[in-house]
């Protein structure tokens, strides 16, 4: 149960990555101004949210393996 949750947050982790990135992507061409600087802060606000997701899960996943790999021995 618990990797499927790990699974499911590495996900969400990794949607908000490239929502990240595709605000990277957007704002140079949007010519700057008020929309432009809440894109780039809601950009950076996903990636750094994305980012901390993602090591999270994969860290939950490798103590999983490694509390299965103590408990087989």
């Amino acid at each position: 149960m618990e990797e499927m949750k790990a699974m499911a947050v590495k996900l969400c982790g990794t949607a908000l990555l490239w929502v990240g990135l595709a605000a990277l992507i957007y704002v140079p061409s949007s010519g700057g101004g008020t929309r432009g600087t809440i894109i780039a802060a809601l950009g950076f606000v996903s990636f750094a949210s994305g980012l901390l997701m993602f090591a999270d899960a994969l860290k939950r996943e490798i103590v999983e393996q490694l509390r299965q790999g103590q408990g087989g021995s």
